[in-house]
C-alpha cells in the first residue's frame, strides 16, 4: 500500500519544489547546505575535540568545504532556474534577425516569473505576426483595387470617350471633305457628342477626387454625392448635416467622404431598398457619419458582400482607423442596415479639437 502511494506523492512534490520562484530555490539550497554544515560540522568538531582537544584545523576544512559545497550547488541551481531566461534572450535575437516565427520555450524548471514573461513575450508574437498578416492582406487589396480602378478607367475611356471622339473625328472629316460647310443637324450631333464626351470626362474626374471636398468642404461634397446617386441609381437620399461651418482634417473628410460613397453604393446595388437616409454630425470633439436603409438587410456575421470590388468593409474600416474612428455595421435580414462612422476628434496623438476644425 506504502509502495503505490510514494510514487505517485513523489512527482508532485518535486514539480511543487521546481514551481517556487528563484528567490525561494536559492533560499533553500542555500539553508540546506548551511544546515547540513553546521550540523555536520558540529559533530564533528565536538568529537575531534573530544579526542584531540584542537578543533582549529577541522574548523577551516568545514568552512573551505561548506564554501566551495555553497558555490557548486549555487552555480547549478542558478544556472538551472536561470536556462530559461537564457533561451528568452535566445529567442529576442531571432527576432531581432527577422525570424517572427520563433517562440520562446519554457520547461519545468522555470521561474513563475519567467513563465510569465515569456508567455507575454509569445503572445505580443502572435499579434505582431497577427498584424503582418493583416498588413499583407491589405497590400493585396489596395494593389487589387487599384487595378481594379485603372482597369474601369481604362474601359470607361475605352468604350465611352475613345469611341465618342472617334465618331467626332469622322464626322469633322466628313465636314471637310465637303469643303468646310456643314449642315445644320451635323453641327448639333457634333455638339452633343462633345458635351456628352466632356461630360463623361467630369463624372470620371469626379469620382477621382471631388473638387468640392477641397473647395467646398465635407457637407457639401457628401450633399453633391447624394444628388449624384439619386441621378445615376434613382436612390432617394435624405440627408441632413449639422456640420459647423469650418474645415475638418483633410485626413477626416476624405475618410468620411469614401466610407459614404461605399456605404451608399452597396445600398444602390444589394440592398434593395428605393431609399436611404445619411446624417452627417459634428460637434467640437466627435464626428458621426451614418448611412441606414430599410432594405433587405443581411447577417452581420457573414459580410461576403462587403468583400467585393471597390473599397468593401476592411477597407472601410481601415480608414476610419486612419482617421483616428471607429465603424460599426448593423444589420439583420429584413431590416436593413446602419453603417455607422465615429471619430473622436481630440483622440488622435492627444491634439485638442481646434487642431481639427479649422477655420
Amino acid at each position: 500500500m506504502d509502495n503505490a502511494i510514494v510514487p505517485a506523492a513523489a512527482p508532485l512534490w518535486w514539480e511543487r519544489l521546481l514551481g517556487l520562484p528563484i528567490f525561494y530555490k536559492v533560499l533553500i539550497a542555500n539553508t540546506i547546505i548551511v544546515v547540513a554544515g553546521a550540523v555536520g560540522g558540529t559533530l564533528l568538531t565536538m568529537q575531534s575535540t573530544a579526542r584531540s582537544g584542537s578543533a582549529y584545523e577541522l574548523v577551516a576544512i568545514f568552512a573551505i568545504c561548506g564554501t566551495v559545497a555553497s558555490v557548486v550547488v549555487n552555480w547549478f541551481v542558478l544556472r538551472a532556474a536561470f536556462q530559461p531566461l537564457a533561451r528568452l534572450e535566445r529567442a529576442v535575437d531571432q527576432v531581432r534577425q527577422g525570424n517572427f516565427a520563433v517562440r520562446a520555450e519554457s520547461t519545468n524548471l522555470s521561474d513563475r516569473e519567467f513563465m510569465a514573461l515569456a508567455d507575454t513575450f509569445n503572445r505580443m508574437l502572435d499579434a505582431v505576426d497577427e498584424h503582418r498578416e493583416r498588413l499583407h492582406e491589405l497590400s493585396m487589396k489596395v494593389v487589387t483595387a487599384q487595378e481594379e480602378e485603372r482597369k474601369r478607367i481604362s474601359r470607361e475611356l475605352h468604350d465611352d470617350t475613345a469611341q465618342a471622339l472617334t465618331a467626332q473625328l469622322l464626322r469633322l472629316k466628313t465636314v471637310e471633305a465637303t469643303g468646310g460647310s456643314a449642315d445644320p443637324t451635323v453641327l448639333a450631333d457634333l455638339i452633343e457628342i462633345t458635351a456628352q464626351t466632356l461630360e463623361g470626362v467630369r463624372h470620371m474626374a469626379y469620382e477621382l477626387r471631388p473638387p468640392s471636398l477641397d473647395d467646398l468642404g465635407l457637407s457639401a461634397s457628401l450633399s453633391g454625392l447624394v444628388a449624384q446617386y439619386q441621378e445615376r441609381f434613382g436612390l432617394r437620399v435624405h440627408f441632413k448635416s449639422t456640420c459647423p461651418r469650418g474645415r475638418l482634417s483633410p485626413v477626416v473628410e476624405l475618410a468620411v467622404y469614401r466610407i459614404a460613397q461605399e456605404a451608399l453604393t452597396n445600398v444602390a446595388k444589394h440592398a434593395r431598398a428605393s431609399e436611404a437616409h445619411m446624417l452627417l454630425r459634428v460637434d467640437e470633439i466627435r464626428l458621426t457619419m451614418e448611412v441606414r436603409d430599410s432594405g433587405r438587410g443581411f447577417d452581420s456575421r457573414s459580410l461576403e458582400r462587403w468583400t467585393g470590388a471597390g473599397l468593401g468593409l476592411f477597407g472601410m474600416r481601415e480608414r476610419a482607423a486612419l482617421a483616428g474612428g471607429a465603424l460599426s455595421v448593423d444589420s439583420a435580414p429584413g431590416r436593413g442596415t446602419t453603417v455607422r462612422l465615429d471619430v473622436p476628434l481630440t483622440s488622435l496623438a492627444g491634439m485638442p479639437a481646434r487642431n481639427w476644425l479649422e477655420s
